[in-house]
């Protein structure tokens, strides 16, 4: 391991990473035995496929936020301190992309002399939550926003242009400059620890980013989930992909399907019909302006959660749900919808073994891979296929 990855002066309070200080290739061993010791009695003689990165991981998290709190006489913010909801001020990170980091402590010092009141979660008073950045792998595109309980205060629109400015000369790890797309305002007025809420407005440019994959193009809002590993296409979806063989000609459901993530990618590589399913009124939006960007016109976004109706029959269903996994009505959809080929992709192992137990009476697994998108932490990403065993 290299001194530049090794040494960082927030490690060991900050938790946003927790294997910072051990080789990539023992971080993986630990976590392909994790897999086995949980999933063992789902998958008999298979053996989960994981591979070494071609580099060490570094700067490859495309997105920040921040949470915001109160710090005496001003707000501070950064990563929660590991076991804590109190945050950990950033000034570098071996996780994060480069500009990020720098954009983080510009606005760190930016709310700290704004004097606009941070949110207190036991009290409920307060406006500022927290602070979100993220840039687009592909295009360098950048988006920022604040989290508040309010959409009007004072002192708004003065610190909406000081962390545009402040996000304006960015460059990447190779020198490139990062393009600054929109400054938007997120309204969270619930009372509770939930940080991003269901309501935003542009307060400079526009409410979306552009990703470039390939010949895709992709448009993201700035509520809507996309994935937080620049290099997701190589260690995510091209092995995904590859386990799925040849969709020529197959009529495919994506359920949770975002903003088109795999469908995009599924209609390219010929696909006779792609249905995504996804209950987030947003990424519907963003899927669909996708679908027709991309000239995809055999695509069709249905808004409504997954399991809420009959799944329609199809070659292959391909389900993406969040860290808890699919639940008993995600299951039940999958089972009752009978596909004779599955690929479930799992953001937790012990969400994925739930998953393949309340599976197991209609499908058996064909193949695993684990996918690395968080290096130095604990978190490892699986993809499953799974055939119909009637």
């Amino acid at each position: 391991m290299t001194k530049d990855i090794q040494h960082c002066s927030h490690f060991g309070r900050c938790g946003g990473c927790s294997l910072l200080d051990q080789p990539i290739a023992s971080q993986l061993e630990g976590k392909a035995a994790r897999a086995r010791e949980l999933l063992g009695q789902h998958l008999g003689d298979i053996e989960p496929e994981i591979v070494l990165p071609p580099r060490q991981p570094r700067h490859d998290r495309i997105s920040i936020l921040y949470p915001i709190q109160p710090n005496g006489h001003r707000p501070t913010m950064g990563i929660y301190r590991r076991g804590t909801h109190e945050v950990e001020e950033i000034t570098d990170c071996r996780i994060q992309h480069k500009a990020l980091t720098e954009f983080g402590a510009r606005a760190t010092k930016i709310v700290g002399r704004a004097n606009i009141a941070a949110y207190d979660e036991e009290s409920g008073e307060g406006v500022l939550r927290a602070v979100r950045a993220r840039i687009m792998p592909g295009s360098n595109e950048l988006m920022i926003g604040v989290i508040a309980t309010t959409s009007r205060f004072v002192g708004r629109d003065k610190l909406i242009k000081d962390l545009a400015t402040a996000a304006s000369d960015l460059r990447d790890d190779q020198g490139r400059p990062v393009k600054l797309v929109g400054a938007v305002l997120n309204i969270n007025d619930v009372p509770g620890n939930a940080i991003l809420g269901e309501r935003t407005i542009s307060l400079h440019g526009d409410l979306w980013q552009h990703d470039r994959v390939g010949d895709l193009r992709i448009r993201v809002g700035f509520n809507s989930f996309y994935q937080l590993n620049r290099h997701a296409e190589v260690v995510l979806f091209k092995p995904a992909l590859k386990m799925l063989g040849d969709v020529s000609g197959l009529t495919i459901v994506d359920g949770y399907g975002g903003v088109g993530t795999f469908a995009l990618r599924l209609l390219r590589d010929g696909a006779k019909k792609v249905t995504l399913i996804e209950s987030s009124v947003t990424a519907c939006a963003d899927a669909r302006i996708n679908m027709r960007k991309n000239q995809f016109e055999n695509g069709e976004v249905v808004e409504q959660p997954f399991g809420s109706e009959a799944v329609p029959k199809c070659d292959v269903l391909i389900v993406d749900p969040p860290r808890a996994g699919l639940q008993p009505i995600g299951a039940k959809a999958v089972l009752q919808c009978s596909a004779p080929r599955v690929m479930l992709v799992s953001c937790s192992l012990e969400s994925l073994g739930r998953d393949l137990t309340l599976l197991a009476p209609g499908y058996r697994v064909a193949a695993m891979r684990l996918c690395d998108l968080f290096p130095h932490t604990d978190h490892i990403e699986a993809v499953t296929m799974l055939e119909r065993t009637e």
